[in-house]
């Protein structure tokens, strides 16, 4: 299983802690060495790497591949949801979660926005976002060879006006 976006790698740890083999990805070196520094014992691997990098240079076949609020969402859908299809094996399962467009209440204009965060360096950096509508998520999965199991409109807290997380879930047929 592979985490695409692991950041400080509480998903990675928690899956590997259940069970799982994992490998945490994150194109930032602190978030990586973070990451080593808090779980690195407990048996998940993590890698400093773009997402779509490391998807195109391993080959071994993925049973999993989530993403909670990382890489996908933060690069083009149909390259990095096409290198996914690609790695999944046979009943493959792909997880993510991404920031719902709606969440302010309305569609961003553009799909892709900008936004600046400060690293855990203290680094700034500007970040691409693709805030696209549920319904541009389903055709780009079905588009890279997956099938949706899932669209989730989640609401936090739950009496939030506007869906706030976009959930989707979908497998290699």
């Amino acid at each position: 299983m592979v985490e695409l976006g692991c950041g400080p790698g509480h998903n990675a740890a928690h899956l590997t802690s259940i069970g799982a083999k994992v490998t945490g990805v994150d194109r930032s070196k602190g978030q990586v060495q973070r990451a080593y520094a808090h779980y690195g014992h407990h048996g998940t691997e993590f890698v400093h790497s773009r997402a779509l990098g490391y998807l195109s240079r391993e080959s071994e076949p993925l049973h999993a591949i989530v993403s909670v609020f990382g890489a996908i969402g933060l690069a083009e859908p149909s390259r990095l949801l096409g290198a996914c299809s690609r790695r999944l094996g046979r009943k493959g399962v792909l997880a993510f979660s991404v920031p719902h467009p709606q969440r302010t209440g309305t569609i961003p204009p553009s799909p892709r926005t900008h936004d600046r965060v400060t690293l855990p360096d203290g680094t700034a950096a500007t970040v691409d976002r693709w805030d696209i509508d549920p319904a541009a998520w389903v055709r780009a999965v079905n588009r890279a060879g997956l099938l949706i199991t899932g669209v989730h409109n989640l609401f936090a807290p739950a009496d939030a006006r506007w869906p706030t997380t976009l959930l989707i879930t979908a497998r290699k047929p």
